[in-house]
């Protein structure tokens, strides 16, 4: 979605390589596109009419909605307006699939509400700079992700550790612990670390590791995120800390990983 206000030729159009966060107004006029990125949009004032991959919905009114990328949308909006508006690359901050499994239209509760207060105020005369407009956008992704009702596992029909090894494929660039990958299988930790090596031939902190650097090879050869962001995108302090490790466990550097794509 671009812009009617001032903003239009700076932030119509998302950078491929970081998101953006801006507080942007439309006109009356009905149009429909589809992009490359994620959108989030969310009201401070007025209303915005929406079809997004079939599904109708307003935002406003406590109401916002996220537009996956590639997915055709159209909107209209009528009377003064304005909104925060969150472009964020496909890549790098959360998993496609989680960001898929999310509904396009979302409720803003008491603390999405707060975070809309606060991207509203601080973007109100500029888009956020890139590294506050990269933690907003990671943590409103997130949000909106733990909103999502769970899907139904039954614990007879799965293995315990297939319940881990899913939970550390899909949060690989959080700081996961022991016990929370236990209380996922349903294990205590000592049975559970047993039950782990016994099946993967790994320790899960070993394992976690290897998740980790094998997406951010995987985004170091899709080449639209910058090094720092891939570093932050799969949980490492900064981009030193991943080139150690890539150095240490697999003898190479994110630079020869990004040429040989």
């Amino acid at each position: 979605m671009g812009p009617s206000n001032r903003f239009q030729e700076s932030v119509g159009v998302a950078s491929p390589h970081r998101p953006t966060v801006s507080t942007r107004s439309y006109d009356g006029h009905e149009r429909r596109h589809a992009h490359d990125h994620h959108q989030i949009v969310l009201p401070i004032v007025g209303t915005l009419d929406m079809e997004v991959g079939g599904a109708c919905g307003r935002v406003g009114d406590g109401r916002g909605v996220l537009v996956a990328d590639g997915v055709p949308h159209s909107f209209r909006s009528g009377g003064a307006n304005r909104f925060v508006v969150l472009d964020v690359p496909a890549a790098g901050l959360v998993p496609e699939a989680a960001v898929r499994a999310c509904d396009a239209f979302f409720a803003i509760d008491g603390a999405l509400d707060g975070l809309v207060r606060y991207l509203a105020a601080e973007a109100a005369d500029r888009p956020l700079d890139p590294v506050l407009a990269h933690h907003s956008a990671g943590l409103l992704l997130r949000a909106l992700e733990a909103r999502q009702p769970p899907p139904p596992v039954s614990p007879v029909s799965k293995d315990p550790i297939d319940r881990a090894l899913a939970l550390m494929a899909e949060r690989c660039g959080e700081a996961l612990t022991v016990a929370e990958l236990a209380a996922a299988a349903g294990l205590a930790p000592s049975r559970f670390h047993e039950r782990f090596r016994a099946r993967t031939g790994s320790t899960p902190a070993r394992l976690l590791a290897d998740l980790r650097l094998d997406r951010a090879e995987a985004l170091l050869r899709d080449g639209r995120l910058p090094l720092a962001e891939v570093a932050l995108a799969v949980g490492f302090s900064d981009q030193s800390a991943l080139t150690r490790s890539l150095r240490r466990r697999r003898g190479t550097t994110p630079g020869a990983v990004r040429r040989s794509r």
